[in-house]
């Protein structure tokens, strides 16, 4: 993605520390490269992956799939062989958001990231990473103007918008092209995008992204390293999703969908409200079967949220929003 355009100019590296107000969330939604000068193209794609046989990584078979585009952290981070080579250059530029805007990205994410990843059999974190860093934590121009998380191009029901983008190969280093990128009406549609891609594939192998598949890998870095090349043309892609993950323990999100004997459900949208306050309260079961209330984040007031378990504890029931994250039958609206 392009720099410019895709992605808030912060290099300060964001934390997640609670603090003692809640933050409340809401589910609604250039360096010059060292190659030589850029060249600036129009592309126009379609809905179907294509075959770009020219688009070869060089010393290796892979052929990157040309309907993703590469973010403007990756390529922030491998402009330079110092930077490519530094594990913590892509962690910094990814954190121009803040602290509050990442708690609240992870919060309307996470639940819908699962439910995608479950559904084609992928790693829940690995999606998750590459949201955060295609997007800036949603805050890049595509995510916040087409819920594009993943810089998926083409078109998703006809909707689309453009803007430039930047692509690598061996030859060139980075240049600049304009691109079509799908439009989605919620964030959710672009996981499931993602999701179908890696399960099936590209017009031309059905299997290309076989590598991420959870039957076929021993863990998340297994399907990152398959990634590189494919998803990506930039050679530190792997190792930037990674030290997302890493960084920001994403792992916790991976797994099948059952915390503390919940009985599970065929997924529903619930809306919250809590009429005596601010924002909804959000709560946490711990292994033997106590409750504690989560006070660095609640929901925000009459927003929807999926739930795919549900728990009776103390004569209520609650709702699950996130991995271990309930809500409380007293605050539906």
């Amino acid at each position: 993605m392009s720099k410019k355009n895709l992605l808030t100019s912060a290099l300060v590296l964001g934390t997640l520390a609670a603090t003692a107000t809640p933050s409340v969330v809401s589910a609604a939604t250039t360096s010059d490269a060292d190659s030589a000068a850029p060249q600036t193209s129009t592309e126009q794609v379609n809905n179907k992956s294509q075959d770009n046989s020219s688009n070869v990584i060089a010393g290796s078979e892979k052929k990157a799939d040309t309907t993703v585009a590469t973010s403007a952290t990756v390529q922030a981070a491998s402009e330079s062989i110092n930077n490519a080579l530094n594990t913590t250059a892509v962690i910094q530029a990814a954190t121009g958001a803040t602290s509050a805007q990442q708690q609240a990205f992870l919060a309307s994410a996470v639940p819908m990231a699962q439910k995608a990843a479950s559904q084609y059999g992928v790693y829940t974190s690995v999606m998750l990473a590459q949201a955060i860093l295609e997007s800036g934590w949603g805050t890049s121009t595509l995510a916040t103007q087409g819920h594009n998380l993943f810089g998926i191009k083409g078109d998703y029901n006809g909707a689309y918008v453009t803007m430039p983008t930047s692509e690598w190969s061996a030859s060139q280093g980075w240049y600049t092209i304009n691109a079509n990128f799908r439009k989605y009406p919620s964030y959710y549609e672009s996981f499931a995008d993602n999701g179908n891609k890696l399960r099936n594939g590209v017009a031309w192998n059905s299997s290309y992204y076989s590598g991420t598949w959870k039957e076929n890998t021993s863990s998340y870095k297994d399907a990152t390293a398959w990634l590189q090349g494919r998803y990506a043309t930039a050679p530190n892609y792997a190792s930037s999703l990674n030290n997302l993950i890493q960084t920001y323990n994403l792992t916790q999100y991976d797994g099948t969908a059952e915390t503390n004997g919940g009985a599970q459900t065929n997924g529903s949208t619930i809306k919250v409200n809590n009429a005596s306050g601010n924002y909804v309260k959000l709560y946490a079961f711990a292994s033997d079967g106590s409750m504690s209330t989560i006070t660095n984040r609640g929901l925000a007031n009459k927003t929807p949220w999926y739930t795919d378990q549900t728990k009776t504890y103390n004569g209520h029931t609650y709702y699950r929003v996130a991995t271990n994250e309930w809500v409380e039958d007293t605050n539906l609206a």
